[in-house]
């Protein structure tokens, strides 16, 4: 698992963040904003996709437990029943992926503290020539929150751990126990409706079915539960 070090957002700031910007001004305007939104984004999103490898693997192994699909299903019908799923798990993942910026960025300029206002009040940074690139010495110099990247950069702790308590909470709503969490109602429920339609055969255990899925659902809250309560990968 790939991760999300404090090198590397701050490559971002030190190799060119600055370069992104279309006139020299003191804040870190609409581009910039996301553009830092995206690189954090980008980060987290290597580790949340976890979840959906690992519930594909759990239902590649596990949907059809005790259920003798040798002998009611052909090795293409199998095969056809599996791609449902992994297909519905796809399009999860696809809608958790489109849903990642936004959060992103809400949680870095909208919730409070919002890195965003006057960033002289005082002065402890000046701001670089048009093309140059702000530097460590401006991320550490620059101690209070306000809208320029070396303030992002000097709270970057705080940041990710604001953006990875969010992201946390959003997973298990998304994996929550029942039959009203978004990715059993939204995708894997309408894949097994789908499953069962195509192959009656495998309607006299709809209640094996349901139960390895959920099964299979817990299996995979107990590992986000054990992995949010290490914070360490999210850093």
């Amino acid at each position: 698992m790939k991760v999300f070090s404090a090198s590397a957002l701050l490559g971002v700031f030190t190799l060119g963040l600055v370069s992104y910007l279309p006139t020299p001004v003191q804040a870190c305007e609409h581009e910039c904003q996301v553009n830092v939104s995206h690189a954090f984004a980008d980060k987290y999103q290597t580790l949340s996709n976890e979840y959906f490898t690992l519930l594909t693997q759990k239902v590649e192994e596990s949907l059809f437990y005790g259920i003798p699909v040798i002998t009611i299903l052909s090795t293409e019908e199998t095969t056809r029943a599996a791609k449902t799923f992994q297909d519905s798990i796809q399009r999860a993942q696809m809608a958790w992926d489109v849903s990642l910026f936004p959060t992103v960025f809400d949680t870095i300029f909208k919730d409070e503290p919002k890195f965003k206002g006057d960033c002289n009040n005082p002065r402890l940074v000046k701001q670089p020539p048009l093309g140059v690139n702000w530097t460590m010495s401006d991320c550490h110099k620059m101690d209070y929150i306000c809208g320029n990247p070396p303030s992002i950069c000097h709270f970057l702790p705080m940041i990710k751990h604001r953006i990875a308590s969010k992201l946390i909470v959003q997973l298990h709503t998304e994996l929550d126990e029942g039959n009203d969490s978004d990715i059993y109602a939204n995708y894997l429920k309408p894949a097994l409706d789908t499953i069962m339609t195509d192959q009656p055969s495998l309607n006299v255990f709809s209640g094996a079915l349901h139960g390895n899925l959920n099964q299979i659902l817990e299996t995979v809250r107990n590992h986000l539960t054990a992995f949010a309560n290490d914070r360490t990968q999210w850093k």
